[in-house]
């Protein structure tokens, strides 16, 4: 189904809302698939809301977030905090960094390559 489709599929919904919300949940879902981080800055959302034709205000945004159907797709705007987060927002611990991953497949290829040489 086409965001449009999804918009027009309500009849008396508020389509600005159900557009909104529509890419916001198609935002979150290609967040969730990337294992990325689940939000974006306040700016960016505003902008991605006026290139879809909708009026979205930083002064606005907390109140359309806290309605249907925004509230079950986004968590309340923390005050200061200038990101948008979807619902699910939680950090995922990779267990070790890019560096330490580094080490251990050095480690290992040293390791390999001595093992090769004592039975060469």
């Amino acid at each position: 189904m086409l965001i449009c489709e999804l918009a027009q599929a309500r009849p008396g919904s508020n389509k600005d809302a159900e557009t909104l919300a529509a890419v916001t949940t198609l935002l979150a879902n290609r967040a969730k698939d990337e294992s990325a981080r689940m939000q974006m800055s306040i700016d960016a959302y505003i902008e991605l809301a006026r290139q879809q034709g909708i009026n979205v205000t930083e002064q606005n945004l907390g109140e359309l977030i806290a309605k249907e159907p925004l509230k079950n797709i986004l968590e309340p705007l923390e005050p200061n905090s200038k990101v948008v987060r979807f619902k699910g927002n939680t950090e995922t611990t990779t267990g070790m960094t890019v560096s330490q991953a580094q080490d251990v497949v050095d480690k290992n290829a040293k390791a390999a390559m001595k093992r090769g040489m004592k039975s060469a």
